[in-house]
């Protein structure tokens, strides 16, 4: 009976090895990132389209919500139907900390199955969460983890974990399956995904046993109908208009087009350092190079996109193949190359080691300590940005409760005037369409606010800089225009605005001024 007895208490002992990991790698991202952050850059798109779906009469003939509605639909609408039992904050609030477990649960489970001993599972956990080494980056802004508020992308990268772990066991279809809920929840990153996939089932000669792959794919392009669904709409509403450009791109997000030099060297360092250990491996007859086989191919797979997407943008500019955004994988090549680097040297079988577990705590306690001294302390609390003690925040509060039905005219710069004023404005730069469905109307609305002054700068935050610099300097006839075109009727302007106007309010800012006939 005790040799039946021990597996269960294994198991046990082993999951309870992993939520410990998950929950303390979960904590420590968030408590570095400062806590859970509501409201702020990618959520000014996604909350009133959360807030369409549950109330169809809201903000009616909205452009912003019309430009974002087909954007990430699915993971909006999981958020609107969350926000029903838990509210708008509990809800985004239940998707980070989900979304940032299952990463760290698929990282967890890979590593295991790649033999990692649970001590240096959570040293990778651990120097993922703190940002070591750029381990939690690639070549462009975004990062493994996601970048501040939740966003699909977030789930994404863990279900592409788990489709690694499926890959190293030759489980194809459960590994294409997969594929398919990563483009239900994040489309491009999906497609990014499956030409990875792909790539890597016609170089093992997968392709030619179809039984392997094929009830896999089906079941992947059935998970992602809804979102295929979704581009479609997009379609039909111009998604491709101008895709051999670039100049658009470069305006509205460099940030996910462009490469970073010290990004670019830290992900080639760790790519050509898993090549080496691999090869060694292979050169020694050793286990571990089959078994990590798998992952070196994804790391190849995502530089060669990766550079597929520099010749396109920076030497060709033909913009057909930049706009995959091929490299937004890129972030994978640390992560899975420190998989490999922590299985180097192996684990002696005579005793248990302590070295990872010392490193995890001295790093996890380090950047909390670091935190402190750069008094920017770690918290694990909600950072609600329709409650910030700004300028911008009070404004949109006392417009929320006091002010007169939209649509508004705002400084097109700052971000989230409709998620936090609940009131309709022409245009916001941070809530730009997906390719040209709606692109020209959009740049018009900007040209218009900016009295023909778009500006030229190369990062997205200059951009928004010098956009509110030349809102402010819009002369009285450019707020009559928008009166005429877009039934403005209040204005949002600085605080040294030329506008004169009935004030509604103001504080050390702006002013809210009342267009009158």
């Amino acid at each position: 009976m005790p040799h039946d007895s021990n597996p269960g208490r294994t198991r046990a002992s082993d999951a309870l090895r992993a939520s410990g990991m998950v929950a303390a790698c979960t904590a420590l991202a968030i408590a570095l990132d400062h806590g859970i952050h509501l409201g702020s850059e990618n959520h000014a798109g996604l909350l009133p389209v959360m807030r369409r779906i549950l109330d169809p009469a809201y903000l009616p003939g909205d452009f912003g919500i019309s430009i974002r509605f087909h954007h990430h639909h699915v993971f909006t609408w999981i958020a609107a139907m969350l926000a029903i039992p838990f509210g708008e904050n509990g809800a985004l609030a239940l998707l980070t900390v989900a979304g940032l477990a299952a990463i760290f649960a698929g990282l967890w489970r890979l590593g295991g199955m790649l033999g990692l001993a649970p001590a240096r599972r959570l040293l990778l956990g651990i120097a993922i969460a703190i940002g070591l080494a750029w381990l939690d980056r690639g070549v462009e802004a975004n990062r493994f983890l996601g970048n501040g508020p939740i966003m699909p992308p977030t789930f994404a990268h863990a279900l592409i974990l788990f489709g690694i772990d499926a890959l190293v066991r030759r489980r194809w279809n459960l590994a294409f399956a997969l594929a398919g809920a990563t483009a239900l929840v994040h489309l491009q990153i999906g497609a990014v995904w499956l030409i990875v996939l792909g790539s890597i089932a016609i170089a093992d000669g997968v392709v030619r046993l179809p039984r392997r792959w094929l009830p896999g794919l089906a079941a992947a392009l059935a998970i992602a109908s809804p979102a295929l669904l979704d581009v479609w709409a997009l379609l039909q509403a111009g998604l491709v208009d101008g895709i051999a450009r670039t100049d658009d791109v470069a305006f509205r997000m460099p940030q996910h087009f462009e490469f970073r030099a010290d990004r670019v060297a830290a992900v080639a360092l760790y790519g050509i350092a898993f090549a080496m250990l691999w090869r060694r491996w292979r050169a020694r007859a050793d286990a571990r190079g089959e078994r990590f086989r798998p992952l070196l191919q994804v790391v190849a797979c995502l530089m060669l996109l990766a550079l597929v997407h520099y010749l396109d943008y920076y030497v060709l500019h033909t913009g057909w193949i930049a706009r995959l955004q091929l490299l937004r994988l890129s972030m994978f090549v640390p992560v899975l190359a420190a998989l490999a680097l922590l299985s180097n040297p192996p684990l002696p079988r005579e005793r248990r080691e302590r070295w990872p577990l010392a490193l995890a705590l001295l790093f996890g306690a380090g950047a909390i300590v670091a935190g402190f001294v750069r008094g920017a302390p770690p918290s694990l609390r909600f950072v609600d940005e329709a409650q910030a003690a700004t300028d911008w925040g009070d404004v949109t509060r006392w417009i929320r409760r006091h002010g007169p039905p939209g649509p508004y005219v705002t400084p097109p710069g700052q971000i989230g005037f409709t998620a936090r004023s609940d009131r309709s404005t022409v245009v916001e730069f941070k809530i730009n369409p997906d390719g040209g469905a709606g692109l020209a109307e959009w740049m018009r609305r900007l040209d218009a606010v900016t009295a023909h002054g778009l500006p030229t700068a190369s990062t997205r935050r200059d951009v928004a800089e010098e956009l509110d610099a030349a809102y402010a300097r819009l002369p009285p006839e450019g707020f009559r225009q928008l009166e005429r075109d877009y039934g403005v009727h209040t204005a949002v302007v600085p605080a040294a605005s030329p506008l004169q106007g009935r004030e509604l309010y103001r504080n050390d800012g702006y002013r809210v001024v009342a267009l009158d006939p």
